[in-house]
């Protein structure tokens, strides 16, 4: 079993645990802590996900339906982190909520030009980048 403690800024504390099957003479503690760090990022992609692609909103019949589903799902995720990859240099605040404007406003309504969205969009980067300094936020 691992247990962590960790105590915020008013002095509570919280306490984690988690359960293993792991042998202590497979694995060293060092290793077994490291496995279980990495579950924060498992946990975090998982929500990244339902909340930018759509992955718990489904309504499906089947299994077929429901792979094709988180099929459609790890591509739109995939297009977004390569879309922020690919211009985290000139747009640091590029959002998935950003890309879903483009892709909306392009092919679906047609209603703004190109440069309207992309002016659109740095003026919310602005936004969010004045709201970080203003609460003293690194980034």
């Amino acid at each position: 079993m691992l247990i962590r403690i960790t105590t915020d800024a008013s002095g509570q504390q919280e306490v984690k645990y988690a359960l293993t099957n792991a042998t202590p003479d497979k694995y060293t503690l060092e290793q077994m802590v490291q496995m279980q760090s990495q579950r924060y990022f498992v946990e975090r992609a998982f929500q990244e996900v339902k909340q930018d692609a759509g992955m718990s909103e489904y309504q499906i019949r089947g299994w077929r339906a429901w792979h094709h589903h988180m099929a459609l799902v790890i591509y739109v995720q995939g297009y977004i982190l390569s879309e922020k990859k690919l211009f985290e240099n000139e747009m640091p605040f590029l959002s998935a909520y950003d890309l879903r404007e483009v892709i909306m406003q392009t092919y679906a309504i047609k209603g703004k030009s190109y440069d309207e969205i992309v002016a659109q969009i740095k003026q919310r980067h602005r936004q969010r980048k004045a709201d970080l300094i203003r609460n003293n936020v690194k980034t």
